[in-house]
């Protein structure tokens, strides 16, 4: 299903939000380290295998 989300225009019509857009500073650190757990990686990488196995076909 297309969507047109991304092809929406960004329009600012207040002045302090366009300078705090402008003087945002980049994080200093990543959100997390590890954004999923090793039990979510094994799963991932089950799921790939089984994917990989059925395309093969």
């Amino acid at each position: 299903m297309a969507t047109s989300t991304f092809d929406r225009e960004l329009e600012l019509t207040n002045l302090e939000s366009v300078i705090k857009l402008l003087t945002l500073e980049p994080a200093k650190e990543p959100l997390s380290k590890h954004p999923y757990t090793d039990e979510d990686r094994k799963r991932g990488e089950e799921l790939l295998l089984c994917c990989l196995a059925h395309s093969k076909r």
